[in-house]
């Protein structure tokens, strides 16, 4: 890569519509159908869509991009990608690269899609008011600690701010703490874990249908952790589990997603050794000159904001 690129990303996480079989009565919304259609319609008119393989060659051989390159992107490897997504793209000819996490069927959900089903399930007081039942008073004065620090950052004036403040802390600081408690509320207001993960992320043959489809895909990690949060060593590890996860149905070179967005200084150098050639961050940035911060544009975001961004 011997110059910036220029190049419009766009990242998706839930594509879903009440009561089908991607939302499955969880509660969890997400960008509708109609919307994500409506918006591939106007990305459509204004840029020219690109595959993983037109920007591999891109970074590599430094093959010039078509002009307006639009980069369709997908996190977290849920069933929403194949049960909707998947055949929006293939009947238009299009091609996404999904970014699914290391899941296997008995490994159940990671923490943030856990926080989703319960936010869904018990509003945002009932949440905090069980997660903090469950706390010690070490851990209590942890969670009063790390919530007057990211008060600064999510001052609460807005219902989302105030989300994204317990998020923060439960993602964070309490994330060893608080992942088997919200393992025991899952199963106390939800179901059994085990059985919503079986359906919830891309099972192998879904991927495999998928690959054969003409999608792409990369690593997302493990456990999907802040990297800026964890230590080296679990940063390789999870790099190193997301390889091989691809390795089951893709020979790579593969892009990765950095959980959350968050990068640290070494994230470029661990994900080089194990075959990744690229990762993206959620940084909103249309022009890329590192191939390992490249920034997205949150497809939800703009749908929200302009009311179908159609």
């Amino acid at each position: 890569m011997n110059q910036p690129l220029d190049l419009t990303v766009m990242m998706y996480h839930y594509v879903r519509d009440p009561g089908d079989a991607a939302e499955a009565g969880s509660g969890i919304p997400g960008m509708s159908v109609h919307a994500f259609e409506a918006q591939l319609d106007t990305l459509s008119r204004q840029h020219t869509f690109i595959t993983w393989s037109d920007l591999q060659l891109a970074l590599s051989e430094n093959k010039p991009l078509s002009s307006s390159a639009c980069l369709l992107t997908f996190d977290d490897g849920i069933c929403d990608h194949y049960i909707n997504v998947f055949k929006i793209l293939r009947d238009r000819n299009l091609s996404g690269l999904f970014f699914v996490l290391d899941r296997f069927e008995d490994r159940g959900l990671i923490l943030g899609h856990k926080i989703h089903f319960l936010l869904a399930k018990l509003g945002l007081p009932g949440l905090r008011g069980a997660v903090w039942e469950k706390l010690n008073s070490a851990q209590r004065d942890q969670f009063k600690q790390a919530e007057k620090r990211y008060q600064r950052q999510y001052p609460g004036t807005s219902i989302d701010s105030r989300i994204n403040l317990l998020k923060a802390m439960l993602q964070r600081d309490l994330s060893i703490e608080v992942n088997p408690l919200l393992s025991d509320l899952f199963e106390m207001h939800v179901g059994s874990e085990n059985e919503t993960a079986r359906s919830y992320y891309l099972n192998l043959e879904q991927i495999r249908e998928m690959r054969a489809g003409g999608m792409h895909f990369g690593g997302h990690s493990h456990n999907h952790p802040w990297f800026d949060w964890i230590d080296s060593d679990t940063r390789r590890a999870e790099v190193k589990a997301s390889a091989e996860w691809l390795q089951q149905f893709d020979s790579g070179p593969w892009a990765f997603a950095y959980p959350y967005g968050g990068l640290s200084d070494d994230s470029a150098h661990i994900l080089e050794r194990h075959a990744f050639v690229a990762a993206f961050t959620t940084k909103t940035q249309l022009t890329h000159s590192d191939p390992y911060s490249i920034g997205r544009l949150d497809g939800e975001e703009m749908a929200q904001e302009s009311q179908g961004y159609a």
